[in-house]
């Protein structure tokens, strides 16, 4: 049988998993369907309707992933808007910064977005199995994209200090808020939430450019990537600070037209809003 008729037949599965992990994940049920809820403003039904789909949604990029470590990757065609963006940045001779966000299945970028002329390099929060983030590991290192994991000891910032400072792409997490993270408060669908802004304060730093990007699930075997890239604010009476809120509020704007766009790839499971 092959990969991709064994990952349709695993839907079916999929969708009776997703019950029980909506019933005994209590807290990430809680956390979307408050999304759904009072965020959307959808009614109790829908909201629970909505709820599903999106436990389930995220098992299938779980399943795209997988499919992708395996070598399978000219099963999904993929659309760009921005390609031009990202060809700037990767033919430019300075390093850029690339915001990403749990929204969507931002992962898989390093393998729909195939270049070799310069590094791409991840920051992990999250621990894994080992055996998973060494195989991952080798199939990014495939598509010249490497993984920087933060370390207890704070040697990755020295990693990060060079990749910046050697022309290469530093991708980071910008919708989530990690304990020691620089942050600011800004409106976000409605509520006031959270955002970190460290990739703004070393775009402030290094002087490189920013691009957002979000590859959103279109259909089983189809994904859309959307570029956008930050103008900064180049006048001197501007302070630092502000440089680095308004890129923040750019991000955000960027991260809410994509949400309402596609609601139901939202994926923090966690009480977001303030």
């Amino acid at each position: 049988m092959g990969l991709t008729a064994g990952k349709f037949i695993l839907y079916p599965i999929l969708s009776i998993v997703v019950l029980f992990y909506m019933i005994f994940s209590h807290t990430g049920f809680m956390a979307i369907w408050f999304y759904f809820r009072k965020i959307h403003g959808y009614g109790i039904i829908k909201s629970f309707l909505k709820t599903y789909k999106n436990h389930f949604l995220f098992g299938l990029t779980l399943f795209d992933r997988f499919t992708l470590f395996a070598g399978k990757k000219n099963i999904f065609s993929v659309s760009i808007s921005g390609q031009e963006l990202f060809d700037e940045l990767v033919n430019s001779p300075k390093g850029g910064i690339i915001a990403s966000s749990h929204l969507g299945n931002f992962e898989i970028s390093g393998y729909l977005l195939h270049q070799n002329k310069k590094r791409i390099n991840g920051i992990i929060y999250s621990e894994e199995n080992p055996v998973i983030q060494q195989y991952r590991s080798k199939i990014l290192e495939e598509n010249n994209v490497c993984q920087i994991p933060i370390l207890p000891d704070m040697s990755h910032i020295f990693i990060i200090n060079k990749i910046l400072s050697h022309g290469e792409i530093l991708t980071m997490p910008c919708d989530r808020v990690y304990t020691g993270n620089k942050s600011v408060i800004l409106n976000f669908m409605g509520r006031p939430a959270t955002f970190p802004t460290g990739a703004y304060h070393l775009a402030e730093k290094f002087d490189v450019p920013v691009l957002v990007l979000f590859v959103m699930k279109e259909s089983s075997r189809r994904y859309q990537i959307y570029i956008s890239r930050m103008e900064s604010q180049s006048d001197k009476n501007v302070s630092s600070k502000d440089k680095v809120e308004n890129m923040a509020r750019i991000y955000v704007s960027e991260l809410e037209r994509i949400v309402k766009k596609y609601p139901e790839q939202w994926y923090n499971f966690y009480k977001f809003w303030n």
